[in-house]
């Protein structure tokens, strides 16, 4: 599982790394090429309003100045053919709402003054009059603007201009005009879905446009696009300038560009949410972050795939090479990959395959030696019965009884083939004990006791250097210790006393009490099993006992009526 996260998290690296700086640079450039195209997009549209503003402004302006240009100087004509050029302007400009031409003294003169009937009140015509003489007062060079008002009819903000007539100065004349048709043509412009423009005056007051802004003359000058504008132009009033850029913070930051009216001094402004004019910035990186987003998964999705395959094999290498140590021989890994794994695989297959060779040859040699063994065990116990008559088969018989009590007591194999042996071998320490003691048919003295006592320790040292029997010299040693602690030769008690010895004990005092000895004959199993449970706890382990009576009804022995040995099949 580690190697499966570290080849997963490896990829996810080499991967997503890579992936996250190709998408933080493809966001990053195509950030800022959006905004600019915002931005370009802001400026080509202020300069496009600001061709049409000042045409609505200078094609009505050239028709009235047009008058002082006229053939002989305006002037020297008639009266009657002034008053024909004046109101020939009128009809042909609808944006000339009045004209007025003032003499060298700056007094209206007579006759000279012409307005659009249904377009201004008598009123309005005062206050046309009263503009003009205030722009006569300035001391007029050249063509002069007056600041925008309201029309008194609803027809849309009013401007008057005034120029001097004649080099020197003849006179002077002035014009009101309608500002009507650049109001719709601001209202109509679409400055994205929430964006508007407008036209302020060199005041910083509203002369039309979109938007909720006001009435005309109303201050916008706080407004943060053209708040910039009036500080540039401090001190420069009659530069003309342009700029392009974001304004404020936060939510009431606009994206805006401003132009200048160079003849008028007006200022052609264009707004419109930082969050709407660069909509195609958040969709584009929306769109992108959908893209890394969708990238990392499949990264993740192909790496961890890639790592199941690389680290799936590998268990399987794992879990095989496990049981080939375990001795399951022979074990293949079966992978249908065509790779570097799949000749792993075979090659692990062919070893394995060699090992299980291998092992059927040893396991044939080991039988073979371990039955040499056996055969020469049996030999040695039969050279020991065959001293004795009455013992002829007993080391054999405990062998088999032991075995049988310790598959009820669930042993291993290896446990059961030494209690096979150590059964067979458990007196092999007679060999040492002199044949008058040992055949001896009569009760044995106290110190003929002892001596045969020592057989025990004597088959121990006899089966000490064998490294085989080296499991098996408990048996030998302890299969005459008493579970109470009053056996012998070191007195072990209880739980102490190896439990190969003590199944051996009792399968040994089981055929002694089974078999006819020169000192008692075979007694009865009930008779027998009766002296065995007496001897439960005292001599012999319980568990032990309980055992053997397991076995014997398990092997559908019936203890009533039996009179001769019993041999239990293995």
């Amino acid at each position: 599982m580690r190697l499966f996260k570290a080849i997963l998290l490896l990829m996810l690296v080499v991967s997503i790394i890579p992936t996250l700086m190709v998408g933080w640079l493809s966001v990053s450039h195509t950030r800022e090429l959006l905004i600019r195209d915002a931005q370009e997009l802001a400026q080509e549209r202020v300069k496009q309003l600001r061709l049409k503003a000042e045409s609505f402004l200078e094609d009505p302006t050239e028709m009235v100045v047009g008058l002082s240009s006229v053939p002989g100087g305006f002037f020297t004509l008639s009266r009657d053919t002034q008053k024909l050029h004046i109101a020939s302007v009128l009809n042909q400009r609808p944006e000339v709402l009045a004209l007025t031409v003032f003499g060298a003294d700056k007094q209206r003169l007579p006759g000279l003054q012409a307005f659009a009937v249904h377009d201004m009140a008598p009123s309005a015509v005062a206050e046309h009059e009263e503009r003009a003489r205030a722009l006569l007062d300035e001391g007029l060079t050249g063509v002069r603007y007056s600041d925008v008002v309201a029309s008194q009819g609803g027809g849309g903000p009013v401007v008057t201009l005034a120029f001097p007539v004649g080099d020197p100065v003849q006179g002077y004349m002035a014009a009101d005009l309608t500002l009507a048709g650049l109001r719709q043509m601001l209202a109509q412009e679409r400055v994205g879905s929430t964006g508007f423009a407008y036209l302020a005056d060199r005041h910083g007051r509203l002369i039309t446009g979109g938007g909720d802004l006001g009435a005309v003359g109303d201050d916008v000058s706080k407004r943060l696009p053209l708040a910039h504008l009036l500080k540039q132009r401090e001190g420069t009033p009659d530069t003309e300038l342009f700029h392009v850029g974001n304004f404020g913070e936060g939510r009431n930051a606009v994206v805006s560009a401003y132009s200048v009216l160079p003849e008028a001094g007006w200022a052609i402004v264009s707004e419109q949410p930082v969050e709407h004019a660069y909509r195609q910035v958040e969709t584009m990186e929306r769109r992108i972050l959908l893209g890394l987003g969708g990238a990392i998964l499949v990264a993740l999705v192909l790496a961890a795939i890639f790592s199941r395959n690389l680290t799936q094999p590998l268990k399987t290498f794992i879990a095989t090479s496990l049981e080939l140590a375990r001795g399951k021989f022979g074990v293949e890994v079966h992978l249908k990959q065509k790779n570097e794994l799949g000749e792993l695989a075979q090659t692990f297959n062919y070893m394995s395959k060699q090992l299980l060779a291998y092992d059927m040859e040893t396991r044939g040699l080991y039988e073979s030696l371990e039955k040499g063994y056996l055969e020469t065990i049996v030999a040695l116990a039969n050279s020991i019965d065959s001293k004795d008559a009455y013992t002829r088969g007993h080391s054999q018989r405990v062998g088999d009884v032991a075995v049988e009590i310790g598959k009820e007591l669930k042993l291993t194999e290896r446990e059961l083939r030494q209690l096979q042996y150590g059964g067979i071998l458990h007196d092999i320490g007679k060999i040492g004990i002199a044949e008058n003691i040992l055949c001896k048919q009569s009760r044995l003295t106290d110190q003929e006791m002892a001596t045969m006592r020592e057989h025990p320790a004597i088959g121990d040292a006899i089966i000490g250097p064998v490294t085989f029997l080296g499991p098996v010299r408990a048996c030998v040693r302890h299969h005459h210790e008493r579970w109470d602690g009053t056996g012998y030769p070191d007195k072990l008690k209880g739980e102490s006393i190896p439990l190969l010895a003590r199944i051996v004990a009792c399968a040994d005092t089981f055929d002694a009490c089974t078999s006819t000895r020169p000192y008692q004959k075979a007694m009865p199993l009930e008779k027998a099993m009766e002296i065995l449970d007496n001897l439960s706890g005292a001599q012999l382990d319980p568990k032990v006992v309980l055992a053997l009576r397991a076995v014997l009804a398990q092997r559908g022995v019936r203890l009533e009526g039996h009179r001769q040995p019993v041999k239990l099949a293995s």
